[in-house]
């Protein structure tokens, strides 16, 4: 394969997601997460001020693997983008409180008790099996779960929604359930400034995340549903893209690293090759 046919096979896929292309790794964001999420450094990604397809992409491939990582809404303003603050948030559950309480909303972001947003669409409540978001279901066996959720969205779009693409028109939304970062079932509902309720009966095999999203509005953090105590290893692909993301990662920025660090910071990410390998022995086959 010639560099013009991998071009065009990334081509192929890139609006895909869940994907398996290597990004070049050659810019800005979340260059290094693959590494820092094994090294246990990283609690979440931020989200929602860049392309959606490879902020969720790269957010599957890590939980697939087993890590907690979480994601938070972002605007890096006016780096990315000028037009406003506020087109990436992150919407914590917090219950009945008298005041805002930074430290304990801090712990709702870590704990992943949210969801993400471009603030036009809301997901009040998400539960599996009555678990809320950020929780875990411990199940014996295979079994269906129950999933409910309250959502809602804006009838209007005035100041349009972050970079995952055009803003959705029409009086419509796609609610898509996600298990290990595909559809599993989805329902429409009106984007009429009401709240609706959903629920959703879904099959779990093995241990797994699950979460809702509206692409490219919003995204719950996930309910993990461990099966007989055994921890996520839902792809070995996924595995392998983390893989070949930390490897393509040394090759472009590995040589510009400080004679004194370099030695170090090989190490580090030989630690991590090594931690997802052993994930891609125990994963299952996708």
């Amino acid at each position: 394969m010639d560099e013009r046919e991998l071009l065009a096979s990334i081509g192929r896929v890139k609006t895909q997601l869940p994907n398996l292309a290597i990004p070049p790794m050659n810019g800005i964001g979340a260059q290094e997460i693959c590494v820092t999420t094994a090294m246990g450094v990283c609690d979440f990604i931020s989200a929602m001020d860049t392309a959606r397809v490879p902020e969720w992409n790269c957010w599957y491939h890590i939980m697939n693997c087993g890590f907690p990582l979480k994601a938070s809404g972002e605007t890096d303003f006016p780096c990315i983008t000028g037009s406003r603050v506020g087109k990436g948030r992150v919407y914590v559950q917090m219950g009945k409180i008298d005041g805002i309480d930074f430290a304990k909303w801090c712990e709702g972001i870590a704990k992943g008790r949210s969801y993400v947003s471009d603030g036009y669409a809301h997901a009040l409540d998400f539960r599996v099996n009555g678990e809320p978001t950020g929780g875990t279901v411990n199940i014996d066996k295979p079994a269906k779960v129950q999933v409910t959720a309250k959502v809602a969205f804006a009838s209007e779009i005035p100041l349009g929604t972050s970079d995952g693409g055009p803003a959705p028109t029409g009086r419509r939304r796609l609610v898509e359930l996600i298990v290990n970062g595909k559809a599993v079932a989805a329902e429409e509902v009106p984007a009429d400034d009401k709240i609706h309720e959903l629920k959703f009966d879904v099959q779990i095999d093995r241990s797994s995340w699950v979460a809702l999203r509206h692409f490219p509005q919003m995204h719950t953090n996930p309910v993990n549903v461990l099966v007989g105590g055994k921890p996520i290893r839902a792809s070995k692909q996924s595995a392998k893209w983390c893989i070949g993301v930390i490897h393509q990662l040394w090759r472009v920025r590995g040589p510009d690293l400080p004679a004194n660090e370099r030695a170090e910071a090989r190490e580090t990410f030989d630690k991590a090759l090594a931690m997802y390998r052993k994930i891609l022995e125990e994963a299952e086959a996708d």
